[in-house]
């Protein structure tokens, strides 16, 4: 499935942006970090496919620097709300977590960790993942930039090794023009999804695609149309 990133400076751009993102998307994220007056009340109505909400930190690409506790005000709004899912940072920490935990009776929670720096060694993402299993977590995210094609190979690695280990739905790929290639075949090695902008201007991480690239590359290497 591909998730499409919204990230709009006004709820009314990001409504215009989802409503022509559902399309081609299998679900959309907003990017509550980028609202100039983040709201959540107005996308559920509107929705038309699955919505994921995030409210990103700004040290693992959140557009400002908010408190946690405000961005966990938003996030427990949205899972209160009847979001399909919502994001929160691994690094947050258990307290948080387990507090939105508590509230997303029918949302499930992803468990994320960024790394725009570069790609750490594979037994220090695997206890990343740990923990995320460890804290309950619907489903992880591990996502690093990569310095060396190399890097990109570690992090589809652990795709595999989540479901074998854990049984554990996981989301990861590697982020800069080396990791391009990560993005469309981690969905084809078992990601539940992975992530495009709605338009060429509208990347919310290097060497973000847009969904018609994707969507084209995915028809390429598979043959036939990915739904």
């Amino acid at each position: 499935m591909i998730c499409v990133s919204i990230a709009e400076p006004t709820v009314e751009d990001a409504l215009t942006t989802l409503a022509q993102a559902e399309a081609q998307a299998d679900l959309c994220e907003i990017r509550l970090d980028a609202l100039e007056e983040p709201a959540v009340a107005p996308f559920l109505p509107a929705r038309r496919k699955p919505l994921l909400f995030t409210f990103r930190a700004e040290d693992e690409g959140g557009f400002r620097s908010v408190p946690l506790p405000q961005r966990l005000r938003w996030l427990s709004e949205a899972a209160s709300a009847g979001a399909d899912y919502v994001d929160i940072e691994l690094a947050a920490g258990p307290e948080a977590i387990r507090e939105l935990h508590k509230i997303s009776r029918t949302t499930r929670l992803i468990l994320s960790y960024h790394n725009f720096k570069n790609t750490p060694k594979e037994d220090y993402l695997k206890d990343k993942i740990k923990e995320m299993v460890e804290l309950g977590a619907a489903i992880g995210k591990v996502v690093c930039m990569a310095k060396e094609v190399e890097d990109g190979l570690r992090l589809l690695g652990l795709i595999s090794w989540a479901r074998r280990r854990f049984d554990f739905p996981l989301i990861a790929f590697a982020m800069g023009p080396l990791g391009k290639w990560t993005r469309v075949v981690s969905v084809l090695l078992g990601a539940p999804f992975t992530y495009a902008a709605a338009k060429p201007s509208g990347a919310t991480a290097p060497g973000q695609l847009t969904v018609e690239e994707l969507r084209r590359a995915l028809d390429l290497i598979s043959g036939e149309r990915i739904s």
